[in-house]
């Protein structure tokens, strides 16, 4: 399944970006086995809306989320939602070792017991899929955003009116992409524009620092002072004072990125 593209686009003070499908279409078919050792497949939940994260026990953002995706799972079992955190890759003993440590409140599936992770191909982590009671994905979310932002898919599939009670115990994380001073930033949603086969490419990101080392991103956070990219599937955190910030400049220049710096701490950056 092709997933929406994204070209080109640098958001402010964002929470996370949000992929609206332009025309919804049909969630691939799909059979998840759990932890638990409960069996879901696309047949058995019709009817229902379902969230599906993408995480790993490696991922910081992924573990500021959770208490976030934990809450909504038991707030909305009652409207039938079905949460799925479908660990990227990772052994079964490393999940469990994380589980026995940090527990979760919904169900976990390992990416050998199903095909979402070939079907979604999820770009990075966490990465989300709402779909709705119709089977419809109606919303794709690709990194962390909190509360705000996965109210907004919830909104999506229907749920977005209850949605304030599921973290209402859960305090915002200093380590994710929020809003310097708490609040609740703007969620754009923004739509695939033209399509991939008319459209120009757009080159990836490129970021020099101070010691010549030269990083090419196509997707990066910039908040609190620190640029968040992921090289080669690691997270990096990079202070903004170790970016040679006229040469960066330069060089996205050249590529026809006008690059742009966050000078409010109250700003985020998103690139993708």
């Amino acid at each position: 399944m092709r997933r929406p593209q994204l070209l080109g686009i640098l958001l402010v003070a964002l929470l996370s970006l949000i992929t609206v499908a332009e025309a919804q279409e049909k969630a691939p078919r799909f059979t998840a086995t759990s932890l638990s050792g409960a069996t879901f497949t696309s047949d058995s939940v019709a009817g229902k809306p379902v969230l599906i994260q993408f995480w790993a026990t490696w991922c910081p953002h992924c573990r500021d989320d959770q208490p976030v995706v934990d809450g909504i799972a038991r707030d909305f079992v009652k409207d039938g939602l079905v949460v799925l955190a479908v660990n990227s890759a990772e052994p079964e003993a490393t999940v469990k070792a994380y589980l026995a440590k940090h527990p979760r409140a919904c169900e976990v599936v390992l990416a050998n017991n199903t095909n979402l992770v070939k079907e979604y191909a999820p770009p990075g982590l966490p990465s989300y899929v709402m779909i709705n009671r119709d089977g419809d994905i109606v919303a794709m979310q690709d990194g962390a955003g909190g509360l705000p932002a996965l109210q907004n898919l919830l909104s999506r599939a229907g749920l977005g009116a209850s949605a304030a009670s599921s973290t209402r115990n859960v305090s915002p994380s200093p380590t994710g992409p929020k809003a310097a001073d708490g609040a609740s930033a703007k969620v754009i949603e923004i739509t695939g524009g033209q399509s991939a086969a008319t459209s120009k490419p757009v080159p990836p990101t490129v970021f020099i620092l101070r010691n010549g080392e030269k990083l090419e991103v196509n997707h990066y956070t910039i908040s609190g002072g620190s640029l968040h990219v992921d090289v080669q599937g690691k997270q990096r955190t990079i202070p903004l004072t170790d970016l040679d910030l006229k040469a960066t400049t330069a060089a996205n220049h050249e590529r026809g990125i006008d690059l742009k710096i966050p000078t409010n701490p109250g700003e985020i950056f998103l690139g993708f």
